[in-house]
Order: structure tokens, then sequence, then C-alpha cells
């Protein structure tokens, strides 16, 4: 299991410094080569850290001003869970939604993250990925 870079660590608290201003440039220093992002349909199941980043970017496409505030969160093991409220401006105007995941690391690192929220933003996200 190799890291894409050995210097920074995966945390709650860089979550949340990740989210306030996010850059898609940024996230692949916390991910393993062998990530794996479960993200709302239609994006669904992306595997390594190409595609991984690739969603966050489209997602900063899709609205720019994209954010994310940390509300809540658990520990047990290797496993963490958020709770959050993302705001934004996107197609269909401003928006305030909540959403939770739940990222499994190894070595400090995300293996595995599973974003779960019903928002229409992420069939946005997805229609975009898919060249719709």
């Amino acid at each position: 299991m190799t890291q894409m870079h050995t210097g920074r660590r995966w945390s709650v608290d860089a979550f949340a410094a990740f989210w306030k201003k996010p850059d898609a440039s940024r996230a692949t220093e916390v991910l393993t080569e062998e990530v794996v992002g479960h993200w709302p349909r239609p994006i669904g199941d992306v595997r390594g850290p190409r595609d991984y980043v690739s969603v966050i970017a489209t997602m900063l496409r899709v609205a720019p001003d994209f954010t994310v505030r940390v509300e809540e969160h658990a520990s047990s093991g290797d496993l963490t869970f958020i709770r959050w409220v993302a705001t934004m401006t996107g197609p269909d105007g401003k928006a305030e939604f909540g959403g939770c995941d739940r990222v499994r690391t190894r070595n400090g690192h995300v293996c595995e993250n599973y974003v779960f929220c019903d928002h229409p933003f992420f069939a946005h996200v997805g229609d975009e990925i898919a060249g719709a």
C-alpha cells in the first residue's frame, strides 16, 4: 500500500480545512494509490486517486463556491464519520444541504470514502462527468 504523498496525513481538521477552501489539486496529498470513493448516484464508485480527484474537480466546476463545514464527527478505529453541511451556488441557484462521509484510513491516508447525500447537486456532477 503506497501513499501519493507521505508528508500530509488525513484528519477531521484537515478535512474541514480542505473543504473550507477546496482545491482539487491538493486532494491527492492524503489519498492512497488504492483509494475507492463511493459517491452518490449517478456518480457511483471511482477507484484510484486520479478518478477520485476528478470528481472533486468536477464538483468545483459545477459549483465553484462549494464549501463544507463539519457539524460533528465520530471515530472508531480506522473509520471516521463526519456529518457536514455544504453551501454552494450551482445550476439550480444557491443551496445549503447536509450529508455524511464515512472515511476509512490506512497509515493516516484515505483508502476508502463513502459520501452519503441525496441532494440533486450530485446528479449535476454526474451529468458533467458523463459529458451530458
